[in-house]
């Protein structure tokens, strides 16, 4: 049996949504679909613009077959921790699969920057540490250090959350 995971916000839910929902269930050819959802919540600590019931129900009118809340504590953090909270909650529950949108398209991007930073892993913390005690946020912090170890940065939202997930992976 194979289980699709896919992790969303749906804040608000939109026509990509739908899209992502469709092609994710259409390249893996599962036999169910589980979102783990951020709830009143997400991420950064923005309240929703719509409740969580309300965007449970759309997930599952558009083909989701069950949605678990990701806890506050994953939800409103970083995207590492995001990342982390979510993807244990797939695993633990069975998931085979999962999938998720980037603006990159390619996965192979996120596994050689995960490798890197696994390869490199106390030249990478050093550097993050080192520019965000210079005031640098941490996801600034975190590009400067890949573009020092790989010559490569993540700058947008779901690329971000995309290398989260595959780090976490």
């Amino acid at each position: 049996m194979k289980v699709l995971g896919i992790i969303v916000e749906y804040n608000p839910f939109h026509n990509g949504h739908i899209y992502h929902i469709q092609k994710a269930k259409q390249i893996t050819q599962c036999d169910y679909t589980i979102a783990v959802m951020s709830s009143s919540f997400v991420q950064r600590g923005e309240p929703a613009i719509i409740d969580k019931w309300t965007r449970s129900q759309l997930a599952i009118q558009y083909g989701v077959d069950l949605v678990i809340e990701l806890p506050f504590v994953y939800a409103c953090q970083s995207a590492d921790y995001f990342a982390k909270g979510a993807i244990q909650l797939l695993h633990a529950i069975g998931v085979t699969d999962i999938c998720f949108g980037s603006e990159d398209g390619n996965i192979q991007t996120f596994i050689d920057i995960s490798q890197a930073i696994q390869s490199h892993n106390e030249q990478y913390n050093t550097l993050v540490k080192k520019a965000m005690k210079e005031g640098l946020r941490y996801p600034v912090a975190c590009n400067q250090a890949l573009k020092i170890i790989l010559n490569k940065e993540v700058k947008t939202p779901n690329d971000l959350l995309g290398l989260s997930y595959v780090k976490e992976i």
